[in-house]
């Protein structure tokens, strides 16, 4: 697997992640923690393109 199909796999696994999180009651505070690693994540997919 390339670099950037490995960064898509991590970007779902961590999106689904952030969904459980708000879905399940967890804290405003852990969900966008969360959302910050998406971010970085996507940042560096953006970076790759």
């Amino acid at each position: 697997m390339d670099d950037i199909s490995l960064l898509e796999e991590k970007i779902e696994s961590v999106r689904q992640e952030m969904y459980d999180a708000y879905f399940n009651g967890a804290d405003d505070e852990d969900v966008l923690c969360i959302s910050q690693k998406l971010d970085k994540l996507l940042n560096q997919l953006h970076s790759l393109l």
